[in-house]
């Protein structure tokens, strides 16, 4: 999650439950393993899944997009 300044030792914190909203970050299911995206949602295309990195790809999913959570809180550690 470069883009959004997550860094390696961030602890995330997550909702789930809830319902995303376009830009939220996420935490998804995907290939059996959980990865935190950025959701994303334009009119008149389905929902998907933004890496903040530019060497990953986006994520369409071919059925269902299965959220965990939704990323409430982020607590950074120092030294």
């Amino acid at each position: 999650m470069i883009g959004r300044h997550l860094c390696e030792r961030d602890i995330v914190i997550l909702e789930g439950g809830k319902t995303p909203q376009n830009g939220d970050v996420v935490a998804a299911l995907i290939d059996n393993e959980t990865k935190l995206k950025t959701f994303v949602r334009e009119p008149g295309r389905p929902p998907y899944l933004k890496a903040e990195n530019p060497r990953y790809p986006e994520f369409h999913p071919a059925s269902e997009l299965v959220i965990q959570g939704v990323m409430v809180a982020l607590l950074r550690l120092v030294g």
